[in-house]
């Protein structure tokens, strides 16, 4: 089961980007919310399967009381069963003081930070509310989490106005030491043919950053290749996630059900909520008013590894129906799916092991290996260099 938990939806920036935009209040979710929705999950979760919560915001560090009181209520009450869950939760710093780190580190959170690089980086779309420059904070505390050898992962949004800092962002981050770097493209912001070409020459330079520095460190992960991998290789059909059952829910601050954090406040998608009942047969009925005859992506090429195909709610965000993608989501994607075929290539190439290794399960498992995947391992092989 997977279950987001919005601890509030406040938050002490405002960036640009934010998908919430103008949509977010000032809720924070109380412990009496808090054990209904605990409640809810492990009376709803299948015998033994592993419950991964996340807990966000907002930002979730402004109610410190419920994020600590979660893991507790846990420990205490489902004591039986919690080595069933796992936990995440994603922070942009400012808050996370060294009674935070000892807890999260305690109690195996997996811990992703909300930075999109250096100061001037920061600066250009994460503002503080009181206008101040709260870069020092966040990387006062980002070296802790280094000094101390806490794993992280840094959570990178690439904008148009900062997609010409994208190579320059990594490598910052690299050569700090953080090995788990995680790119998340704006799907919503407005990419011209101008940004696009910017991002293109980025990927271009990233690649060779990429097989150079990162493809022969078993500890290193920089999601835009890494997660596209098994994509390639296991052939698949695309399918959107299971947004909007029970095994997939994102419970707001107030203990309302949403399908998905890209429409988690919206009434049109509201499935009840911890005081009331799940409401199935209404999503059931909402998902049939906004889904076309036939999907924008039927017959498009790289629908296999295109969010495009798979996030029905970030297509909704765009474009008002779940199956009909926008126009910026095919340019980004495009961009991304040019680019990894390269280095898919020459990872398959020189033998590497991240691409190997997958290979080698698609063998085990018999699991038919994707056509772009066999097209790359084709053309290798008649250069007779495998």
């Amino acid at each position: 089961m997977e279950c987001t938990l919005y601890l509030t939806d406040d938050c002490n920036l405002q960036c640009s980007y934010c998908y919430e935009g103008d949509k977010k209040n000032k809720s924070y979710m109380t412990e009496a919310t808090l054990e209904k929705t605990l409640d809810f999950i492990v009376s709803n979760n299948p015998a033994n399967d592993y419950i991964d919560l996340l807990l966000l915001g907002g930002e979730p560090l402004l109610n410190k009381k419920i994020f600590f009181k979660t893991i507790d209520i846990i420990n205490q009450k489902y004591s039986k069963i919690k080595q069933l869950f796992r936990f995440q939760t994603t922070t942009n710093g400012i808050l996370l003081d060294d009674k935070t780190i000892d807890f999260i580190v305690e109690n195996n959170i997996e811990l992703s930070l909300s930075i999109d690089g250096d100061r001037e980086t920061h600066n250009l779309n994460r503002k503080s509310k009181n206008g101040k420059d709260v870069y020092d904070i966040i990387f006062r505390n980002m070296q802790k989490l280094l000094q101390k050898k806490i794993s992280f992962a840094v959570r990178m949004t690439l904008t148009p106005n900062n997609a010409h800092l994208l190579v320059h962002n990594v490598k910052y981050f690299f050569e700090l030491g953080i090995q788990r770097i995680n790119v998340g493209m704006d799907e919503l912001g407005e990419w011209d043919d101008k940004s696009i070409h910017i991002l293109d020459e980025q990927m271009t330079l990233l690649d060779k950053f990429y097989l150079e520095n990162i493809a022969n460190d078993e500890d290193a992960i920089l999601n835009l290749y890494d997660y596209k991998i098994s994509t390639f290789v296991f052939k698949r059909s695309p399918l959107y996630c299971s947004a909007g059952s029970k095994g997939h829910l994102v419970v707001n601050s107030k203990g309302e059900f949403y399908p998905c954090g890209y429409v988690a406040n919206e009434k049109l998608w509201k499935q009840g909520s911890v005081d009331t009942m799940f409401e199935r047969k209404r999503f059931i009925e909402t998902v049939r008013k906004h889904v076309k005859p036939e999907s924008s992506c039927k017959d498009c090429k790289i629908a296999f590894t295109c969010c495009g195909a798979k996030c029905g709610f970030l297509n909704f965000s765009r474009t008002g129906f779940l199956n009909v993608n926008h126009e910026t989501t095919c340019k980004l994607q495009r961009t991304l799916y040019e680019h990894n075929v390269q280095v898919f290539e020459a990872l398959y190439r020189n033998y590497n092991k991240r691409i190997t290794n997958v290979l080698k399960t698609a063998c085990d498992e018999h699991i038919p290996i994707g056509e772009a995947m066999l097209q790359i391992m084709q053309r290798v092989e008649d250069e007779g260099e495998v």
